[in-house]
């Protein structure tokens, strides 16, 4: 039950919401480019609607994995002290939920922000946070597996990425009835 739970919230993660992250910025160069803006605006609508939903399925998923976390022995709940995996699910709940208030939906500034915070994710963070601290700078750079193979190959995972959150949303707004 667990391995099932976790793969559920590394998807939502990783594949929506980085997905999203880069979906973002697609979106703001093809707002520029593209004359008849309705299809996009409305597309645009219903991926922030399945952001914000997958926040709170996000969440729910993450708190009964975490449940059955501290439920499964001893050595487990002896072994989870700390509060870092709590920081790390009220972060990625409450930058879904950000997209509710209108003005962050809206503007540029505010939304590529926040795609920038999703695609950073918290393993990311804490990895540069200790390569910078006190200079220590390795010999490899290897740490982030989009980057380790060049040029093409993280354009190449980006473009899954976008890829596969655009089917999602369309797969969404085929579910939800709308065009």
């Amino acid at each position: 039950m667990s391995e099932i739970l976790d793969f559920l919230t590394d998807f939502i993660r990783i594949d929506i919401f980085v997905g999203f992250g880069w979906y973002s910025m697609l979106y703001f160069l093809l707002k520029w480019v593209v004359k008849d803006k309705t299809v996009i605006s409305d597309f645009d609508k219903s991926a922030v609607q399945l952001v914000v939903y997958g926040g709170f399925i996000w969440l729910t998923l993450w708190l009964t994995k975490t449940g059955f976390f501290y439920l499964e022995s001893e050595i487990n709940r002896v072994k989870c002290s700390g509060h870092v995996g709590w920081i790390e699910a009220m972060f990625w709940f409450l930058l879904t939920q950000l997209y509710r208030i209108n003005p962050v939906r809206r503007f540029l500034v505010f939304r590529i922000l926040i795609s920038l915070l999703f695609l950073l994710t918290v393993e990311r963070f804490v990895i540069l946070l200790t390569l910078f601290h006190r200079d220590y700078l390795p010999d490899m750079w290897g740490l982030f597996s989009d980057f380790e193979d060049g040029f093409f190959a993280l354009l190449l995972v980006v473009l899954i990425k976008i890829g596969f959150f655009l089917l999602t949303v369309s797969l969404y707004r085929f579910v939800m009835g709308k065009r």
